[in-house]
Order: C-alpha cells, then structure tokens, then sequence
C-alpha cells in the first residue's frame, strides 16, 4: 500500500491514507470502442485491499452526494475501506487521478478536450487516464434574478459575472461560452466563486449572472429558486450551433421549466457529458468491478440525485476525448453494448 498526500476534506468511513490503485496491466485500450479485446478472467473474490478515493467536486454541487452515494456502494458490495475527496471539481479530479493522488474521479467531457487542445502542459497527465463511463450530462446554467434587467447575452456587458472556480467544468465552459459570444474579460466583471458562493452572491446582489455546469437540478440553485426570483439565459441557436461544431463535447440541449421554481418556459442551451476516470495502471479486474458495481446499483445513485437518472447503461459508451479502460470494456461487451 503506498501513501499519498492528500487534502481529503471528507471521508465516508474515517480513512485517511492511500489508494487502491495497484499496478497491473497498462494494455492499451483500442482507438474504435467496439474493436475485438481479449475477455479478462473476473474473480470472485473481493479485490479491493487498499483504501478507495474518489475526487468528487464543490459540496453544493452533484458530484458531491454521487460520489458519496458511488463510495458507499463499493464499500458495500466489494468490501472496500471508500473516502472521498472535496475538490473544485473536474480539472482538480483530472490531475488527482493522473497523479494517483485519488483512484477515481468526476470530470466533464469539455475539461478532458480543453486539457488536449488547449494545454500542451496536460498532455502527460491526459495520456494516463482512462474512462470507466460516461454518465449523466451537465447542463450549463447562466443564472440571473429576474430583477436584473439581464435578458439577452448583449445585457451581459458591464455586468459582474460569476466564471466559476479555477479547476471547475464551469470555468473551462463559462470562458469557451463568453469568448464564442464575443464577450472578452474587458467587457464584463470576472468573478470566481464555488456554487454556494455563486447562490449567495446573487441572493445579496454582489454579483449580476453565475454560469453553472451542473447536473438538474443544481442543489443550490433549486433552494435559491425557493427564496428569490430567479431567471436562466437562454443561448441563441446560432451561438449553441457555433458551439457544437467547434467542439465536438456539446450538444444542444433544453433545461426544463419545471428544473426550478419560477421559469416561465423551458430553457435552451448546451449540454456535456459527465466522465468516471480511472488511471489506466488500474488492474482489469479492479475496473471490471467497479463499472459492474456502479451499474448494478444504480437506484442507489438514482435515490440521491435526479442527475443520476441520466446513468444509462446504452449510453455509457460515447465519443469522448480519453480510451475506455480495458476492464470496464470486458463489462460492455459482456452485457452486449459492445462487440
């Protein structure tokens, strides 16, 4: 068992150490998801003898009680000593994976493209990660109350606007979102705050717009929606079709006007995929076992957050930036999504 340096902010059951993560098979996963790969022989046994860390994100967010939710099933079926870790979310899970600092994490589609396209420095850390599933998507929030006079993305000029934290899905999508609307950080007020922060900024009014990349409905958003009345932005379709092509991790997609209280009508805007990371030195055993557990116990996920009802095993198996562990793809093929 090997230490690693850790800031783990919380801990499911009181473990405060190493990982799990135990070297064994670096075989490449193949470049077309569906192409032939040799079955791994699966135990029976518990192969979980190390301490599990999932990177999970922000308190106020859904990766938060996923991860939870996630740690107390594998301690559950697999027998595994599970902690998670309070992170600001999807570029931090990205480096404490890469780094083995945590075993497995949550990131954004669009975090994983912006590090390859965008950051020759992430290369490295990029190339040892592997994806166990894509899951649930993120929807991208831009928050305002409806007293604000802010309607349109021209009203967002001279505003004080929240980009979300340094290491936060929001922030890489507030900045792409922002540049392709022609918005440059001279245009606006840049703020950088957590999604409590964003809720309590925009409660007080010291800030005007906060851009969410979240699951639905975000937990603080839906409290804030309770208190004072809220409005979200809808993105112009040119803007979201300039969006879509130009990066290939987005999709069009409509947010509900039954998400939070006080919509007047749904909301149109983009939409990414959510990843499980796992390192790729991860044993094929170990990530077999841990996408089986997560799909065969997926009404537990489903019990804490609506988002997790966007898990579907049909939909695991997408076109994201990062391989597919070779484990987790023995999985697919067992249960037929793959060939």
């Amino acid at each position: 068992m090997r230490n690693r340096l850790l800031i783990v902010t919380t801990l499911i059951f009181a473990v405060l150490l190493t990982g799990c993560t135990s070297a064994s098979s670096n075989q490449e996963t193949p470049s077309i998801v569906g192409k032939s790969l040799q079955e791994t022989p699966i135990s029976k046994d518990s192969i979980f003898n190390d301490v599990l860390i999932i990177a999970t994100g922000d308190m106020s967010g859904v990766y938060f009680p996923l991860g939870q939710a996630l740690a107390q099933i594998y301690e559950q079926k697999n027998k595994a000593k599970v902690g998670t870790q309070v992170t600001n979310a999807s570029v931090d899970n990205m480096v404490l994976v890469s780094q083995k600092k945590a075993d497995l994490g949550f990131a954004t589609a669009d975090v994983l493209d912006a590090a390859i396209m965008e950051n020759p420095d992430s290369q490295r850390n990029i190339s040892q990660l592997r994806a166990l599933a894509s899951i649930y998507s993120n929807y991208l929030q831009i928050v305002t109350t409806k007293t604000s006079g802010i309607h349109t993305f021209a009203d967002l000029k001279g505003k004080r606007i929240n980009v979300g934290q340094e290491g936060s899905g929001t922030r890489i999508m507030a900045e792409r979102v922002l540049r392709e609307a022609n918005l440059t950080e001279k245009d606006y007020q840049s703020h950088t705050l957590s999604f409590s922060q964003s809720a309590d900024a925009l409660r007080n009014g010291s800030i005007d717009v906060a851009f969410f990349s979240s699951g639905l409905p975000n937990p603080e958003l839906l409290k804030l929606s309770s208190e004072i009345p809220i409005s979200l932005l809808a993105m112009p379709t040119e803007l979201a079709t300039k969006l879509e092509g130009k990066y290939d991790v987005y999709t069009k997609d409509v947010i509900s006007k039954e998400t939070y209280q006080g919509l007047a009508e749904d909301v149109h805007t983009v939409s990414v995929q959510n990843i499980l990371l796992i390192h790729q030195d991860v044993s094929n055993i170990e990530a077999y076992r841990l996408v089986e557990s997560l799909y065969s116990n997926l009404g537990d996920l489903q019990a804490i957050h609506s988002a997790a009802n966007g898990i579907n095993l049909s939909k695991a198996i997408t076109d994201i930036p990062i391989k597919y562990h070779p484990g987790a793809l023995t999985y697919y093929r067992k249960q037929g999504i793959i060939h």
